[in-house]
């Protein structure tokens, strides 16, 4: 491979002696021959582990066999604000049913952010201590080799500092590296929202839209509202990993409020139900009378929004973001590792959706 001082050297003095025509051609042939061509990223196959159970079914051990997933982001507890101790403390701490085997673990930790906006300054170093601690703990009692951890928190202006500072901290208390989640709001106004201290960001491709707003399409994964963010990613400074999301909801509202959201009820089971008229968009219905249904108590007129991710739109959704993640090594991960979630998906595009493409 010939470096470029050595090339501009070569072709003046080529110019310089008359080499001639063909001797110059040669040599540009050599120089183009040596470019480096498009490659492939390089693309680490992972899965997100969100329940408060680790039992991973047959269906689950298969998906991640047949994708050749060995990284699993799994959720070890949750950081909540207890009102009435006015301190932080550890909730919804997974349960094993078995060890994980055969896979690096990034023990993730989930922080809410009013947790952050609660905390004094003064303190967040030995909540540092603590989840550090907790992860430890865990991590020794499952036969879990730690060699990153990851913490999930979608921080605001006023929680940034203290969040920023706790992450510094269990950096250097683990002495390991250290990855943050990022929302896309954060990639686009990186300039307001700061960027975290930790070795690599979790783009989180989903939850895209405002969820609590009735007008909202498809709050999960829509392409349109992508679009206004995803020129931003090649300008973020730290390296990324990215996840999509597999899972599904439908989204209740009642006289145009929020109302609850129902984990894993289809459209096909709304499209079924008799209290149920279809609007005009495919994904909206409408109830007709007062009953009790999906194990909730339906008003006459509540809408419900049924929301999934197509294959289409992960598939543009995967083109849009390796075509824009800068560094060539990155993890990408799906969300997450439930049979219920995965069972709409042919295994054979879980495969497709986790190959190398090759950059522009």
């Amino acid at each position: 491979m010939v470096d470029g001082q050595t090339a501009r050297h070569f072709f003046t003095k080529a110019i310089g002696q008359s080499y001639g025509f063909w001797s110059i051609f040669a040599f540009l042939w050599l120089l183009i021959s040596c470019e480096p061509s498009s490659s492939p990223k390089q693309l680490t196959p992972a899965f997100y582990h969100w329940k408060a159970v680790y039992k991973p079914g047959l269906t689950d051990k298969k998906v991640m066999s047949e994708v050749n997933a060995k990284r699993l982001y799994l959720r070890f507890f949750d950081v909540d604000w207890d009102v009435a101790k006015r301190q932080p403390v550890p909730k919804a701490v997974v349960q094993f049913v078995e060890r994980p085997a055969g896979l690096t673990v990034i023990p993730t930790v989930f922080i809410t952010n009013r947790t952050m906006l609660s905390l004094s300054a003064s303190d967040v170093t030995g909540l540092a201590q603590r989840m550090v601690m907790k992860m430890q703990q865990i991590a020794k009692e499952q036969q879990i080799q730690i060699n990153e951890v990851q913490l999930d928190c979608d921080w605001s202006p006023g929680s940034r500092d203290r969040y920023f500072a706790l992450l510094t901290a269990v950096k250097k208390q683990l002495g390991l590296p250290v990855s943050a989640t990022i929302r896309l709001h954060q990639i686009k106004y990186a300039d307001r929202t700061g960027v975290p201290p930790v070795d690599r960001g979790m783009l989180m491709f989903y939850n895209m839209a405002d969820w609590k707003e009735e007008t909202t399409y498809n709050s999960i994964l829509d392409m349109d509202v992508a679009n206004r963010y995803i020129g931003f990613i090649e300008k973020y400074p730290l390296p990324l990993d990215a996840v999509l999301p597999l899972f599904r909801w439908t989204i209740v509202y009642r006289q145009g409020r929020f109302l609850t959201i129902l984990n894993n009820v289809t459209r096909s089971q709304l499209i079924r139900s008799t209290l149920l008229k279809t609007q005009a968009d495919t994904n909206r219905f409408v109830a007709l009378h007062d009953t009790t249904a999906f194990g909730i108590s339906v008003r006459s007129g509540d809408l419900l929004r049924s929301e999934a991710c197509s294959q289409q739109a992960l598939m543009q959704a995967r083109q849009a973001l390796l075509s824009r993640i800068h560094n060539q090594q990155l993890t990408f991960a799906l969300y997450h590792l439930d049979s219920t979630v995965l069972i709409p998906y042919p295994h054979d595009f879980l495969q497709t959706l986790l190959k190398p493409i090759k950059t522009p």
